[in-house]
């Protein structure tokens, strides 16, 4: 039986360009199941412009960037995508800004003959980053993530004490200034039977790990909520809920390609000069782009 793929595309912005990336998937895969989660709140559009087959979250969650409603609107769309008999064998998360590059069959037939249940960059938070150098990445394009600066970044986000206080933002609106305590919080789910993993924010998954992901066990339960009042949760909660399994089969080789510049809280927005980079890695999927940029037309061609 040939391998499935299904996606789950969250966006919160720029409407014409998720479109592209909806039209382009359904011309290359062949029309496979899309759920798309858009936050309404932020930027409206017509529903009557979304192509026949693809599913919308209805009603939308209100998102915010580095806030945990990210991972809920995900896990809302995963419901979703798999809620039927149709249900994909591996599912991929795309935001709005991210493409294809590489051809469908090729990724299909390498997923299939992978033996992997997901492929996610992560590892785990190190106790003294100061001692203990992180885990590197299979992926070159995501050593980022594995510098002493993100591991420290890491642990103040999700382990130590977090102090928040009240500012005023431009708008004017109130905001909230971080302030990170060198101590554990005490708060905090981790421990023995619970290590704390962080990585990129984008991964694959196969359906055993859409089973996980949509039916949370209550150790999953008091994660989610501990990291509801904790910045970027979605570098860290799947990361976490999955590394903590045993027996599952994970590869850090994401197959994703981004540019990333150290201490950066974005990739770079990539153009045509990062095209023959992009072809070598060898990456299912990239990031980020901007709605109108050239590389998408070469992308195109390639992919045709």
């Amino acid at each position: 039986m040939a391998t499935t793929i299904g996606f789950v595309i969250a966006t919160h912005s720029d409407p014409p360009q998720t479109l592209r990336l909806i039209r382009t998937l359904q011309r290359i895969y062949d029309n496979p199941p899309i759920v798309w989660h858009h936050d309404f709140g932020q930027t409206t559009f017509s529903q009557s412009e979304i192509p026949s087959g693809v599913r919308l979250v209805l009603p939308h969650l209100r998102t915010q960037w580095g806030h945990f409603s990210v991972v809920m609107a995900f896990l809302r769309g995963l419901e979703l995508l798999y809620s039927d008999d149709n249900a994909p064998d591996w599912f991929v998360m795309l935001s709005g800004a991210d493409y294809p590059t590489m051809k469908a069959d090729t990724v299909l037939q390498e997923l299939a003959m992978s033996g992997m249940d997901a492929l996610i960059d992560f590892r785990e938070v190190p106790f003294d980053p100061r001692h203990q150098i992180a885990e590197q990445s299979e992926n070159p394009a995501l050593q980022n993530f594995s510098l002493p600066f993100s591991a420290t970044i890491a642990k103040r986000r999700y382990v130590d004490f977090n102090a928040w206080l009240p500012v005023m933002r431009k708008g004017p609106r109130l905001g909230k200034r971080i302030i990170f305590l060198p101590f554990r919080s005490f708060m905090s789910p981790f421990g023995l039977d619970l290590k704390c993993f962080y990585g990129d924010h984008w991964f694959i998954g196969s359906r055993k790990i859409a089973q996980i992901l949509t039916k949370p066990s209550d150790q999953h339960k008091q994660l989610g909520r501990y990291l509801r009042w904790r910045s970027v949760p979605e570098e860290c909660y799947y990361h976490t809920v999955l590394g903590n399994i045993p027996g599952l089969k994970m590869t850090t080789d994401t197959r994703r390609f981004a540019k990333w510049q150290e201490g950066s809280a974005h990739p770079e927005i990539l153009g045509s000069e990062d095209l023959p980079m992009i072809i070598a890695s060898k990456a299912y999927f990239s990031r980020k782009f901007a709605s109108d940029s050239p590389i998408l037309d070469e992308i195109d061609r390639i992919l045709a």
